[in-house]
C-alpha cells in the first residue's frame, strides 16, 4: 500500500475518520457505531504487538480479524455486563466487516492509499430467519394489559398502539415531534435514517389513543441537558414521566417490562414493525406503498414480509378451504 509523505497511525485515522463523518453530516448513531468498531479492531492490533501503521495493513490481516470475531464470546471483557457462553451473531461480525470495507475504501478517496486491502474482504453469510409477528391473542392481551386511567399506561398504550399500526422504528418515534403529528388527517412526517423524510399513515385506533394521551396524561415539557446543551423538549410527543426526553432504552425497557407482564416473552419494540408490515401485505396493502412507509430504501426487505404473507393466506386457506369444509367424500 503506498501513500505519500508520512505513514498515519491507525488511531489517527480512526479520529479523522469520525470527524469527515460527522462534517457529512452522518447520524451520531452511525458515527458512534463505525468508531467503536474500528477501536475494536485497533484494540485486537495492539494486543497482538502489530504495528499499527498504514502500511502494516494487509488483507491477510483482517481475515485474521474476521476469524477472531467468529471464535469471540459476547461481551467478552466488557467491564459491566458478564460473559455470555455464546458466540459474536453472524450479524454483528458482518457489520464489523462492513465497517471496515467503509473505512478502507474512505482511506483510498482520501489519498492516503493507492488501493483498497478491504476490496475482497467477504463477511460470513447471513442465516435467513423467519420474521416473527404477534397474534390476534397475543396483541389483544397487551393493549388490555393497559390501565388508561394511569398516565403511564395511556403513554404506553399509545406507543405501542402507533407503533403496531405504522411501522415506526423506535428512534423515529423518540424523536416524534408534535408538530409533525397530524391526528385529525391520520399521519406523520417521520425523518429516518439517512436524514430522508416521509409521511407515515396510521389508523383511527392509533389517532384516538394518541389524542387521549395528549389531552389528558402527557407530562408538562420539562428542559433536558444534553452533552452540556440546554436542549428543549417542550415539541417532542412522548416525554418520560418527569417530562424529560424519552429515549430509545427506556422504550426498549418498558417493552421487557410489558413482555414480562403479559406473558408475551418475545415482546420487543421492533416486533411491532415486523407485525405491522406482515399484516399490511396480508391485508391487501401493496408492497412499493409498505417501501415508502417503512422507510426502506430498497424492496429487498419488503419482499421478506410478501413471503410471510402468502405464508399466511396459505395456512388460512387451510383452515376455510371451501371444498375441505364440505366434508366431501372420497
Amino acid at each position: 500500500m503506498s501513500t505519500k509523505g508520512k505513514q498515519p497511525k491507525l488511531p489517527e485515522l480512526i479520529a479523522y475518520y469520525e470527524t469527515c463523518n460527522r462534517a457529512e453530516g452522518k447520524s451520531p448513531k452511525t458515527i458512534e457505531w463505525y468508531s467503536a468498531n474500528l477501536h475494536r479492531f485497533h484494540g485486537y492490533i495492539r494486543d497482538r504487538h502489530i504495528s499499527d501503521s498504514l502500511e502494516s495493513m494487509t488483507i491477510r490481516l483482517l481475515r485474521e480479524y474476521v476469524l477472531y470475531l467468529l471464535k469471540r464470546v459476547r461481551y467478552e471483557s466488557h467491564p459491566f455486563t458478564p460473559a455470555k457462553n455464546e458466540q459474536l451473531s453472524p450479524a454483528t461480525i458482518h457489520a464489523h466487516v462492513r465497517t471496515l470495507r467503509a473505512f478502507f475504501s474512505w482511506i483510498v478517496r482520501e489519498g492516503l492509499a493507492g488501493s483498497n486491502i478491504a476490496q475482497d474482504l467477504k463477511p460470513p453469510r447471513l442465516p435467513r430467519k423467519v420474521i416473527s409477528t404477534l397474534t390476534d391473542d397475543e396483541i389483544r392481551v397487551i393493549l388490555s394489559s393497559f390501565d388508561t386511567r394511569n398516565h403511564i399506561d395511556a403513554r404506553n398504550q399509545a406507543i405501542v398502539m402507533l407503533l403496531l399500526d405504522s411501522g415506526l422504528r423506535i428512534a423515529e418515534l423518540a424523536n416524534l415531534a408534535m408538530d409533525d403529528v397530524h391526528l385529525s388527517e391520520g399521519y406523520a412526517k417521520v425523518m429516518g435514517k439517512g436524514k430522508k423524510e416521509r409521511i407515515v399513515p396510521f389508523g383511527s385506533s392509533a389517532q384516538k389513543a394518541v389524542q387521549r394521551y395528549l389531552f389528558k396524561d402527557r407530562t408538562r415539557a420539562a428542559r433536558a441537558e444534553i452533552n452540556n446543551v440546554f436542549l428543549s423538549v417542550k415539541g417532542l410527543l412522548f416525554l418520560s414521566v418527569q417530562g424529560y426526553r424519552l429515549t430509545e432504552n427506556s422504550i426498549k425497557l418498558m417493552f421487557a417490562r410489558l413482555a414480562q407482564r403479559t406473558g408475551v416473552q418475545r415482546l420487543h419494540a421492533h416486533l411491532c414493525r415486523h407485525t405491522f408490515a406482515t399484516r399490511f401485505v396480508v391485508n391487501g396493502g401493496d408492497v412499493f406503498s409498505l417501501q415508502q412507509i417503512l422507510g426502506h430504501s430498497t424492496l429487498e426487505m419488503v419482499r421478506h414480509y410478501v413471503n410471510l404473507a402468502s405464508n399466511h393466506v396459505v395456512m388460512q386457506h387451510q383452515k376455510f378451504s371451501p371444498l375441505d369444509r364440505l366434508n366431501l367424500r372420497k
